[in-house]
């Protein structure tokens, strides 16, 4: 560890536990661990247990016969409460756990900023990761960089006071940021120590030369690097126009850019059309400096400068930004320098295509569109496009991207295709549909009645908690509107479903129902020829309206391979092989006890949903359970964008056996030496 005498045991160690932690997920935390043997002659292995609480295990990971393992996926700033136990060839568990430890995932370093500082330089930097306690130190490896103080912002950042030395090594230093617990996380090659020289002018904007410039410009000079705020003012960093007076600026300008290098030049009027003017910097004592006091060495000024003309340059999109999210919406804000009118495109993470808002066609400066129709705990890609009042157009680049929130309320979504149908309703491949396909009563079909419909498609739904549901079908009637489908819950009574458009896809309502918590079974009734689904949800959000459109890949995985069920004490070990799919993401796992299998992610009991790497044989222990009854389960694989693959089923019917020993000594090992 950087600045610090560690056996070289332990230097290896960290450099083993670097590399757990690089490849480790973004944000996920982790806590190395490892213990000792037990002495049992069948022994097969050992399960980590662990949780949020002291005592409570909600969380487990089988390690086999390894005695130590690195726990990924932690939340951060997080207080984990760790124990083990081990379990023999029979399946049997140790009686006891072992000694429980505690403690927050280790500390990463993630970004700094500023990045770079000059020789002879104080100055704070901000240090962005994850898991910084109170009382964090922080240490660089190059010797010339003293740290005069560490403030701790909260469990993402701190704040540290340096000083870079006048005869600091020049080059990317690396540092640690230590816990007061002695956990420590690396960052790589984090900052720079350059050597004192003076500042040059890197950039202009508008450049050289440039031509078509909008009169509502922000004219800004960009440094070599970052220069002292207290030497940008209306005096050194200017605008001059063709006869070397400088132009009038509003208050506050020039403003300098977080990164210190980019003054901003905000002008008190617009310019002028069809007029050149010219960005200047002065140089020597009264002018530009760096943080380290070196000055500008002369005044810059273009040479030709930039001019402006009649209007054919789009808006200059800013501050681009997603607020107000909720569970299913969020408000998204930007500004043009210039007034434009309003649209957004929007996608799930992973997707090629977008869905987009109708064009708000008001000009304004400020604007702001809310999305709605969105899922909870879901992350978005979204870009904004504003045209001014000419016709020309700008989009927002590179795109953006926001969570929403998690939601108290339920969101289940499964395809029309994945139920039991009877005839005349049948699957359909086709376009313009979620997972590539639907479910249709052919072309000819006879017209059904709720006492006798056309063909039923069931589905077995396992709602979560009791409560009013609300049942949402994306719908199509390619010979007219109207009357499409009929619906019903557990045998009631069916009542038909509407839409209002003719041969369009459109979310359409049916009733709410009053449901218990457990299994379910919702049907659709045929009614007339020509009548499509495609996806359903049910919710018990009374507020939510669904929006989303079946864009991009609509690929389903391939189904995963290999699927057993082997039973043991009380539990079924589960295994199986990923499919090869490139853009595989989780595999979810569900199970039903009454004699039938599950035929969606929605139908039976939740077992498992994690991610899942493409192709690599994958395994879970599902404890808990009653001997001598037998567990139906289906698996599923979930590509990046929520298609879902067929269904793998597997059969297991627990038994019971003789415990182990008890694990000793579980002990942490991502800790350096004092």
């Amino acid at each position: 560890m950087t600045s610090r005498t560690l056996p070289s045991l332990l230097l290896v160690l960290v450099a083993v536990l670097a590399g757990v932690l690089a490849a480790a997920p973004a944000g996920a935390g982790s806590m190395s661990l490892a213990w000792d043997p037990v002495a049992d002659a069948d022994l097969a292995g050992y399960r980590l247990e662990y949780g949020t609480a002291p005592g409570v295990y909600g969380q487990l990971q089988d390690v086999g016969n390894a005695t130590s393992f690195t726990l990924n996926g932690l939340t951060d700033c997080t207080t984990w409460y760790v124990a083990i136990k081990a379990y023999d060839t029979a399946g049997n568990r140790s009686v006891s756990f072992s000694n429980e430890i505690s403690g927050w995932p280790r500390p990463t370093a993630g970004s700094l900023t500023p990045a770079v500082g000059e020789q002879g330089l104080t100055l704070n930097v901000t240090l962005s990761g994850t898991n910084f306690r109170s009382g964090a130190s922080v240490l660089f490896s190059n010797p010339g960089v003293t740290v005069n103080s560490v403030t701790v912002n909260g469990c993402n950042e701190l704040v540290a006071s340096i000083t870079v030395g006048a005869s600091a090594a020049t080059g990317a230093t690396s540092l640690d940021v230590v816990n007061t617990d002695q956990t420590f996380g690396t960052g790589a090659g984090l900052f720079t120590v350059q050597a004192a020289t003076p500042p040059t002018v890197a950039s202009t904007s508008p450049a050289n030369g440039a031509t078509g410039i909008s009169t509502t410009v922000q004219p800004s000079i960009t440094f070599s690097e970052a220069m002292s705020p207290a030497s940008i003012t209306s005096s050194t960093v200017q605008v001059i126009n063709s006869g070397g007076t400088p132009l009038a600026q509003a208050a506050g300008s020039p403003a300098l850019s977080p990164d210190g290098r980019t003054a901003t030049i905000t002008l008190a009027s617009p310019l002028t059309l069809g007029q050149t003017y010219r960005l200047r910097a002065v140089g020597g004592a009264s002018g530009v400096k760096d943080l380290a006091g070196n000055a500008l060495a002369s005044t810059f000024t273009q040479a030709t400068g930039f001019s402006t003309q009649p209007d054919s340059v789009p808006p200059v999109i800013s501050a681009v930004a997603a607020g107000s999210i909720t569970g299913t919406s969020a408000q998204i804000t930007w500004t043009t320098d210039e007034v434009a009118d309003s649209q957004v495109f929007w996608r799930l993470a992973g997707q090629t295509t977008y869905q987009q808002t109708v064009i708000d066609t008001n000009l304004l400066t400020s604007h702001s569109m809310q999305l709605t129709g969105l899922m909870p705990s879901t992350t978005y890609e979204y870009h904004v496009r504003s045209a001014d009042g000419a016709g020309n157009a700008a989009v927002s680049s590179p795109d953006r991207t926001f969570t929403t929130a998690a939601s108290s309320s339920s969101y289940l979504v499964f395809e029309a295709e994945a139920g039991t149908l009877a005839s005349p309703v049948r699957s359909v491949t086709g376009t313009n549909a979620f997972g590539g396909a639907y479910i249709d009563t052919p072309q000819g079909t006879s017209q059904g009645s709720a006492n006798n419909p056309a063909g039923t498609a069931v589905f077995g739904v396992n709602i979560p908690t009791a409560g009013t549901w609300y049942l949402w079908v994306r719908m199509n009637n390619v010979t007219g509107s109207g009357g499409t489908w009929y619906e019903s819950m557990d045998g009631g009574s069916r009542q038909l479903m509407n839409v209002s458009a003719i041969n369009a896809w459109e979310w359409s309502a049916g009733r709410s129902y009053t449901l218990t918590a457990g299994l379910h079974s919702l049907e659709l009734g045929g009614r007339r020829a020509e009548a499509r689904a495609d996806r359903i949800l049910l919710t018990n959000d009374p507020a939510f309206v669904p929006s989303s459109q079946p864009v991009g890949d609509q690929t389903p995985p391939a189904a995963p391979t290999s699927f057993t069920a082997t039973p043991s004490d009380k539990a079924n070990a589960l295994a199986w092989t990923n499919p090869s799919s490139s853009d595989l993401a989780r595999i979810v796992i569900r199970v039903r006890t009454d004699g039938v299998t599950p035929v969606t992610p929605v139908d039976g009991t939740a077992v498992l949903d994690r991610a899942a790497t493409a192709s690599a044989p994958d395994s879970f222990l599902h404890t808990g359970l009653v001997n001598g009854t037998a567990y139906r389960y289906a698996i599923f694989a979930v590509d990046a964008v929520g298609n879902v693959s067929v269904k793998a089923t597997a059969t297991g019917t627990p038994q019971d056996n003789q415990p182990p020993a008890n694990v000793q000594s579980l002990r942490r090992t991502d800790v350096v030496s004092p």
